[in-house]
């Protein structure tokens, strides 16, 4: 049996012919209730007794092509049967399904079937009427039990097709652009066209200058996942550069430009190629076509390239030739000098674009994974072994130089190459933790690097995704060219209509063959639509589908009234009850070592290792996130072995947003940064409790860099015993080969007061996973109060090395 949408119930009362009528349609609202006048005297009841034909005639207009479902079917067909003869109709032919057969084939543990037992056991109680079942209106009453009976049956049949299957509905947000969700086009339709129409205007401005959207929206209104249409739509054409909030006031172009390389290297839709490939092939194949406007004329290298690429630019990365071979180094070797006479005749020989140009050529040129590696840790500004930089023709950046600077000449770089191609898209989106009270600094850093990318970048279009609120924050704090920049277009996405919504809630449900009209009751989609943002309401989906396919009780989410939605009171009871037996087991299970101090009526629950938690932690809450975590580790554990630009500033900016987020539920909790005198050490955090204080520091590069932030670093160590260290490197950065390298970070091994952390796989993406997990609550995208959260994290990573450090005692303690 496959589930009816487009049905009706009908109860009929008479025998052999019909006396009584009601219809009830597949929403549950009673439309139609008739009695035959010829035996109906009772006067309240004069407006629906009508002629008997009438009533026929009636019931036919509504059924029409519908299928009827009835309790005891067999009765209902004899009497409408008796009833077309006596009043001469002819009825078309009707389908009929009987509730009562398919409760004895589907509810078969409820025993009796009679329509009375069956809605005492079922607990069946339609909403807005009275149980009465008196002699007048017995037929309503009947109709709307079996309505409630036919769905609790639907509600059985959709249980077991599709417990085994995920939730449709259990992906509400977009994390990047880059991903692949389901997309309902018809939502900001008109806002998609408007950026489109941007790029058109700075692709058609003479000087090509770089424009600004902000797209404002709500938590959850769909601004990431407008990107990701931008990205699906025009990533074969556009080059699309996603930027995460930074994190560190001292190097946000940096961020900007390390997180810019990431999206560079990936994939186009539909394509072996990375948008990297893309920019670069459609830029020099426009140079080589067009060499004699700014160099000798053209070679026979030329005319073979130019040939080459007739029909495909990517060509340039196909058929040079085959890997490491005399002819493909040539041919890249006349690439490179031809890119090299385009920017000086077009720009100029000063600064650090040349060099930023040359190596990214390198880059293309070689296919040799090491050789890229090394051009890749070059071109993100680590100190590269001199004997692997000559390997690939580059030198060092030096130790003075300005990752800043450099940084903002790359981005340069990246949309001048643009211009021979199609205009850059530039998106900083997760802004929103910008606006936190410490982050004042890192707020005014972000709005000087947007000011000086507007002016030192052009050919792009650059958006920024906000709240409402942290737009009218940023605002009050830009300077008003910061904010003319910005806002050249302001983007607002509203909530959709219900009727798009529901249109987007079926495009979900087609991955699981089901209807919204199939899984859930009318009141139930209205409570969905209720919801205030397009991801509360395929949450809220979630939520519903969970409870009625997996048995999960729905979270409590008041109305507008006060009320749990269409939850009855009975269901709220037994909510509540399973919500607390639940606290208990997690309590029991979770916390064998734990014990619970009353303090008159609050509970302070304490851990092993000392730390406080403010208050018992919400079941509910932890499950959403649990199911949280697990979904991001999942995303975590599947990038782990895609390239990345790893950076002490990164890390170092990510563990003091982590810190100052506990100083929320750690208490107290303040943090420095040493110095020793003008010398460089490693980016660090020096973290001071109540009964201890320990540094952590970040040290990733190699050569002489290590070297030197290595050896300062020890003697920092020694100057400070009452201090304990922690020196962490990402384990996928070259290891440590320099002989005097390898004699210090021994030395660091071996101290009393320090400690050598590899940060492996494992390490690496809980520390992502927790600030990530801080940055998404800031930001909404995860709907948890975030001291709760905390607490739940410090319990169920009370092993993990940086929260041991936060919590351990002291012996003298």
């Amino acid at each position: 049996m496959k589930p009816q949408t487009n049905f009706i119930v009908i109860d009929t009362e008479g025998q052999p012919i019909l006396k009584a009528m009601a219809i009830v349609d597949h929403q549950g609202n009673l439309i139609y209730e008739a009695f035959d006048q010829k035996y109906c005297q009772n006067p309240q009841l004069i407006d629906q007794s009508k002629p008997l034909k009438t009533i026929v005639n009636e019931f036919l207009a509504i059924a029409g092509s519908q299928t009827i479902i009835c309790h005891y079917a067999r009765h209902d067909i004899e009497v409408l049967r008796n009833t077309f003869r006596a009043v001469g109709v002819q009825p078309p032919r009707l389908s009929f399904q009987c509730s009562f057969e398919l409760a004895q084939r589907y509810l078969p543990q409820l025993g009796s079937n009679s329509l009375d037992t069956i809605s005492q056991q079922l607990n069946l109680s339609p909403d807005d009427h009275t149980n009465n079942r008196d002699s007048l209106h017995r037929a309503k009453h009947d109709a709307l039990f079996t309505y409630q009976l036919y769905r609790r049956m639907i509600n059985e049949l959709l249980k077991t097709r599709l417990q085994h299957q995920p939730n449709p509905f259990g992906t509400s947000r977009v994390d990047t652009p880059f991903q692949s969700h389901i997309d309902f086009r018809a939502i900001f339709d008109n806002e998609f066209e408007r950026l489109k129409y941007i790029l058109s205007d700075i692709k058609n401005d003479v000087n090509h200058q770089s424009k600004g959207a902000v797209v404002i929206g709500e938590p959850g209104s769909g601004k990431t996942h407008l990107m990701m249409r931008l990205a699906q739509d025009l990533l074969t054409k556009n080059r699309l550069l996603f930027i995460r909030q930074p994190n560190n006031a001292d190097t946000v172009l940096f961020h900007t430009y390390s997180r810019i390389l990431e999206s560079l290297i990936q994939t186009v839709p539909h394509s072996s190629h990375t948008q990297l490939e893309y920019l670069l092939a459609n830029s020099f194949a426009q140079i080589i076509k067009n060499t004699d406007a700014y160099a000798t004329p053209a070679t026979q290298k030329d005319e073979r390239l130019i040939e080459l690429i007739k029909t495909d630019n990517l060509k340039l990365f196909t058929d040079l030739g085959k890997d490491d071979t005399r002819q493909k180094r040539e041919s890249w070797q006349h690439i490179e000098k031809r890119a090299y006479d385009w920017w000086i005749n077009q720009f100029s020989s000063a600064g650090y674009a040349p060099k930023i140009l040359k190596g990214i050529i390198r880059f293309c040129g070689y296919t040799d994974f090491k050789r890229r590696q090394t051009i890749t840790q070059w071109l993100a500004m680590n100190d590269v072994a001199p004997e692997e930089l000559e390997k690939v023709g580059l030198e060092s950046w030096g130790e003075d130089t300005s990752r800043e600077e450099i940084s903002l000449a790359a981005l340069a770089v990246f949309s001048k190459l643009s211009l021979l191609d199609e205009p850059l898209i530039i998106i900083f989106d997760q802004l929103e933790g910008l606006g936190q009270k410490h982050n004042e600094r890192l707020l005014q850093s972000f709005g000087e690097a947007v000011k000086e990318i507007f002016t030192h970048v052009p050919n792009s279009l650059i958006i920024l995704n906000l709240f409402p609120d942290r737009w009218s924050q940023f605002q009050q704090v830009f300077d008003g060219s910061i904010i003319d920049r910005i806002s050249q277009c302001q983007i607002i996405l509203n909530k959709p209509s219900n009727e798009q919504l529901k249109q987007l809630l079926n495009l979900k449900g087609q991955v699981a063959d089901v209807t919204i009209d199939e899984l859930f009751e009318p009141q139930e989609i209205a409570d969905i639509l209720t919801a205030p943002s397009i991801r509360s309401v395929v949450n809220a989906a979630a939520d519903y589908y969970r409870y009625k396919i997996d048995g999960i009780c729905l979270p409590q989410r008041p109305d507008k009234s006060g009320n749990s939605g269409v939850i009855g009171m009975m269901e709220k009871q037994i909510h509540q009850l399973t919500e607390e037996v639940a606290e208990l087991k997690i309590i029991v299970s979770k916390l064998v070592d734990t014990f619970n101090l009353a303090d008159g009526e609050n509970i302070v629950r304490v851990f092993p290792n000392g730390m406080a938690a403010r208050s018992p932690i919400n079941s509910s809450r932890r499950s959403q996130l649990e199911d949280y975590l697990r979904q991001q580790r999942g995303i975590l554990e599947e990038n782990y072995g895609q390239p990345a630009i790893i950076s002490e500033s990164d890390d170092f900016g990510k563990l003091k947003m982590i810190i100052e987020s506990l100083k929320l539920v750690l208490s107290p909790l303040n943090v420095d940064i040493l110095r020793l005198g003008k010398r460089v050490l490693p980016e660090h955090l020096v973290i001071k409790t109540a009964t201890h204080q320990f540094a952590i520091a970040f040290l990733h590069q190699s050569g002489t860099r290590f070297y030197h932030r290595m050896r300062n670093l020890n003697e920092l160590v020694s100057h400070r015993p009452d201090i304990h260290f922690n020196l962490c490197r990402d384990a996928r950065e070259d290891l440590i080969s320099g002989k005097s390298s390898k004699i210090e970070l021994e030395k660091f091994c071996q101290g009393n007061n320090s400690h050598y952390l590899l940060f492996d796989r494992d390490q690496r993406i809980t520390f992502e996973l927790i600030y990530q997990a801080i940055v998404d609550i800031q930001n909404r995208d995860l709907e948890i109060d975030l001291p709760e959260a905390l607490d739940i994290l410090l319990l169920d990573y009370q092993d993990y090395w940086l929260f041991q450090n936060l919590t351990q005692l002291t012996l003298d303690s």
